[in-house]
């Protein structure tokens, strides 16, 4: 099966070598340089994944504009980013935001296809697994133990590794690509902990700093809060970086 992808670039020059490299490996391209010819496209094309610059033409943000316009309409579709904005507030700002990756430029062609493959299949495997849920979604927490997890019968804690997705308590915490990252990898190093540099490495992003880091940790941290206030599992190693307590 074929999948195609919208790519959002006004550098032309880009925008046909992008489209040349992933139609070589088996993607069907359609480009766009500017946010209305975007979105219309996107409405009418319906892809089956996203790659969006953030500056296009005159317009300083929007790639982060069609970013949220897509998915305040409710499309169920993976955005990765692929720009020349490489500062931690626009790499945050992008993923706050709900794309399922950041990567900054310039980027081998050969990368770029594999990065868009892989977030395919967990895209692929996640929706499988919400195929396999009841409607009301008590069938999820027993769905991800029918896979290998790296928690026991006994623990609150559920990975399900090739859907990158975990759940607290019985409910799914929505991480982001690179949250499930740097949870995973605090996790897997325990009490003994994972220092700044190892996490940046996890992210499987450029130019990340602990600042970026720090932020991201943040976030899931109140996402678990909100399932349970009382999660107080990923501590802070001043200096260091961050441990796993277990619950």
């Amino acid at each position: 099966m074929t999948n195609s992808i919208a790519i959002v670039e006004d550098d032309i020059d880009q925008q046909q070598n992008y489209a040349e490299a992933l139609s070589l490996r088996g993607f069907t391209p359609y480009c766009y340089s500017n946010v209305a010819s975007a979105l219309a496209g996107i409405s009418e094309v319906k892809p089956d994944i996203v790659l969006l610059d953030v500056v296009l033409e005159d317009d300083p943000d929007g790639g982060f504009t069609i970013c949220r316009k897509l998915l305040d309409q409710g499309a169920n579709l993976p955005i990765v980013f692929l720009t020349d904005r490489s500062d931690e507030i626009d790499q945050v700002f992008g993923l706050r935001l709900g794309a399922w990756d950041y990567q900054t430029k310039p980027i081998s062609l050969s990368l770029l296809a594999e990065r868009v493959k892989s977030v395919l299949r967990i895209h692929s495997a996640r929706q499988s697994l919400f195929s396999a849920c009841s409607p009301e979604g008590t069938a999820f927490d027993g769905a991800l133990n029918q896979n290998n997890t790296a928690t026991s019968d006994q623990s609150p804690l559920n990975i399900h590794h090739e859907t990158s997705f975990v759940s607290w308590k019985g409910q799914t915490v929505p991480l982001t690509l690179t949250e499930f990252r740097l949870f995973v990898a605090i996790h897997d190093a325990g009490a003994q902990g994972i220092d700044y540099q190892t996490l940046s490495e996890s992210t499987m992003q450029r130019m990340v700093t602990n600042g970026t880091i720090n932020s991201h940790i943040k976030n899931l941290r109140k996402k678990f809060n909100e399932i349970d206030p009382e999660f107080n599992s990923v501590l802070n190693k001043p200096g260091f970086g961050y441990r796993w307590e277990a619950p």
